[in-house]
């Protein structure tokens, strides 16, 4: 059982019925309804009386569980073991994060502002264990733009390095081009500008027209004319630990800057 002490009087008029499951003395701290509070006064079990709401305010405590009882700074979490009612500087599954401490532990007390307290659901590295499983089956998601330059349109631009990439798989869900200017593309050779990865043989994933690439065009793949190749249309993804480039068959001669947005994931 921790007594604690404020640095405020406490608050009148707030009652309410002891559903703590046991008895509470005058001063003692508890987790009820959602709230960390004080009780007023000496309130037996599911009867009705006195409690302070201590959100937000500065308490000091001296009732810790045995080796976990160390706070070198202020601004470290604050955590009470319900069972038997002590503080701990240590994240335990069943414990409540209820404050941060406002200094380095002085002597026998430790002094904390109260926050709302939060139940410790799970250990960190259980926790880490459930992130990184769920970041596997879900992939790392991607959104990235290149722009890509009439007069070298022939040379890649990457939109993703193989570094970006690692040892996943990059799949794409979606791409938005726009042509940022008045000036269509043009040209007597080139035909395309595609989106492909950095493979010896590159796999292309969509490809739009020349005649597409109007001035000030704003293409989805939904729109009428691109070609949609397997790595989208079925989503099988491109090649493992390869990047991505948006590219052109060859340069242009003439056609304002064209800025594609690439959005997926990696897995």
């Amino acid at each position: 059982m921790a007594l604690i002490y404020t640095q405020s009087e406490p608050a009148t008029g707030n009652r309410a019925q002891n559903m703590s499951g046991a008895a509470v003395v005058q001063n003692q701290f508890l987790v009820m309804a959602g709230k960390c509070l004080k009780a007023t006064e000496d309130i037996a079990s599911l009867a009705v009386g006195g409690f302070e709401n201590l959100l937000g305010k500065i308490v000091q405590a001296d009732t810790f569980v045995t080796g976990e009882s160390t706070w070198a700074t202020g601004e470290l979490p604050v955590y009470w073991k319900p069972s038997t009612g002590e503080f701990s500087n240590t994240a335990t599954v069943g414990y409540y994060l209820v404050g941060y401490t406002k200094e380095a532990k002085a002597s026998t007390w430790v002094t904390f502002e109260v926050v709302a307290p939060v139940i410790v659901a799970s250990d960190v590295a259980t926790l880490q264990t459930v992130v990184e499983g769920i970041t596997a089956q879900s992939g790392t998601w991607f959104k990235r733009t290149a722009t890509l330059t009439s007069a070298a349109a022939g040379t890649a631009v990457h939109v993703l390095t193989a570094a970006d990439v690692g040892s996943k798989t990059p799949f794409v869900m979606g791409a938005i081009l726009k042509v940022d200017g008045a000036d269509a593309w043009t040209d007597t050779t080139g035909t395309v500008v595609k989106l492909q990865d950095t493979a010896d043989t590159p796999v292309v994933g969509f490809t739009y027209a020349k005649e597409q690439l109007t001035a000030n065009a704003v293409l989805t793949l939904a729109s009428t004319g691109v070609t949609i190749d397997d790595p989208v249309a079925e989503g099988n993804g491109f090649t493992a630990e390869k990047g991505l480039d948006v590219i052109a068959d060859s340069d242009f001669d003439a056609g304002s800057d064209i800025k594609i947005t690439v959005f997926g994931y990696l897995a």
